[in-house]
C-alpha cells in the first residue's frame, strides 16, 4: 500500500476515529513530509497527541509498527512526485532579514503548492468534477473570507461562457434566503481552508439535504467541508507569510474552468463570442494606453503635420 492508498483509507475512516485519533490522523494527512522525515515524537508534537496515539494510529490501518506506517511515506519522497524542498522551509526558518530570501521563499513555497495540488489529484479527479460542473442544471459557488476571490473568479468567468452560476454572498444578510430553491439537478461548489468558515460548511450540510451535489475545494481531505461531500479537491495553501496562499487553489479553479470549456462544444464558443460583443458595446477595454493628460515636461512625440 502506497502513501495515497493509505492516506486515502484513512480519510474513509476518519469520522470515525477518536478525538486523538482524528487530530494525529488530519496532520498525518495534511503534513505527509513530517512522516517520513521527522521522529514518531516529533510528529506526535506538532500533532498534539502523545506518542502512543501515533503507535495505535498506526495498528489501526494494519501496520505492526510505526515504522512500517512511516515507509510509504519516506517512499514517497525518494519517488520523483515527492520532491521535498528543504531549502523552502529554510528559508522560512531564516525569517524576513534578507529580501532575496523572503521572494526565494514565496516563490519555491507557491511551487510546491502547486505540485502538491496537482500531484494529490489525479486529472481523473479534475475532469470528473468538471463533468458535474457542466452537467448541472445550475452551479452554485459559495467562498468567503480568503476565498471569495476564488469564487468570484470562477463566477466571473464561467459566465462568459454561458454557464448558469450563481456566486453566493450573503449581502445584506440574505445567506439564507440564496440558498433557497436548491435543488436536485443542482452542484455546490464550495471553497474553505483553515480556519473553516462556519456559514461555507452549513451550506454544504444544507446542500446535501436537499439531494444537491456538492464539491468540496479544501486543504485537507478531512476538513469540515469535506466530509460527506460528493467530491473532494485538496489544494495546497502553505506560505511563508503570515496568511494562507491561494496561488495553486486558484490554479486549480483555472484547470476546472479550461475543461469545462473544452466540454462545451458550440454552445460555449457561442457565449463566450457574445459576450466579448457584449463588452465591446460597452467599451471596456483600453486596447492602446494613450495618456489623457500628457506629463508636465514630456516630451512631444507626436509627428508634425
Amino acid at each position: 500500500m502506497d502513501q495515497r492508498q493509505l492516506t486515502q483509507r484513512m480519510a474513509e475512516a476518519f469520522p470515525r476515529l477518536g478525538k486523538q485519533a482524528r487530530r494525529a490522523a488530519q496532520h498525518v494527512i495534511d503534513r505527509p513530509d513530517d512522516v517520513a522525515l521527522m521522529s514518531m515524537r516529533a510528529v506526535a508534537a506538532r500533532a498534539g497527541v502523545h506518542p502512543s496515539t501515533m503507535v495505535r494510529l498506526a495498528k489501526t490501518f494494519g501496520f505492526d509498527t510505526y515504522n512500517a506506517f512511516r515507509a510509504p511515506f519516506q517512499a514517497r519522497l525518494r519517488g520523483p512526485a515527492g520532491t521535498y524542498l528543504k531549502r523552502a522551509r529554510d528559508l522560512q526558518a531564516r525569517g524576513a532579514d534578507a529580501l532575496p530570501e523572503v521572494l526565494g521563499a514565496v516563490y519555491e513555497t507557491a511551487r510546491e503548492n502547486l505540485r502538491a495540488t496537482f500531484s494529490a489529484n489525479d486529472p481523473a479527479v479534475f475532469e470528473t468534477i468538471a463533468a458535474m460542473l457542466s452537467s448541472a442544471r445550475r452551479i452554485f459557488v459559495l467562498g468567503h473570507r480568503g476565498s471569495y476571490p476564488l469564487a468570484f473568479h470562477f463566477h466571473y468567468v464561467c459566465r462568459m461562457f454561458g454557464c448558469d452560476v450563481t456566486l453566493l454572498e450573503g449581502r445584506g444578510g440574505t445567506f439564507a434566503d440564496e440558498l433557497r430553491g436548491l435543488d436536485e439537478g443542482d452542484v455546490l461548489l464550495g471553497i474553505s481552508v483553515k480556519p473553516y468558515t462556519r456559514d461555507v460548511l452549513r451550506a454544504m450540510s444544507y446542500a446535501r439535504e436537499c439531494g444537491v451535489r456538492t464539491i468540496a475545494m479544501t486543504d485537507s481531505r478531512v476538513s469540515p467541508i469535506a466530509w460527506s461531500t460528493d467530491r473532494v479537491l485538496v489544494v495546497g495553501n502553505d506560505s511563508p507569510s503570515f496568511f494562507t496562499s491561494s496561488s495553486a487553489a486558484m490554479a486549480a479553479i483555472e484547470a476546472l474552468i479550461t475543461l469545462m470549456v473544452a466540454r462545451g462544444g458550440d454552445a460555449a464558443l457561442s457565449a463566450i463570442e457574445e459576450s466579448g460583443r457584449q463588452l465591446d458595446s460597452f467599451d471596456v477595454y483600453i486596447d492602446q494606453v494613450t495618456p489623457a493628460h500628457p506629463r508636465r515636461g514630456a516630451a512631444n512625440t507626436e509627428p508634425e503635420t
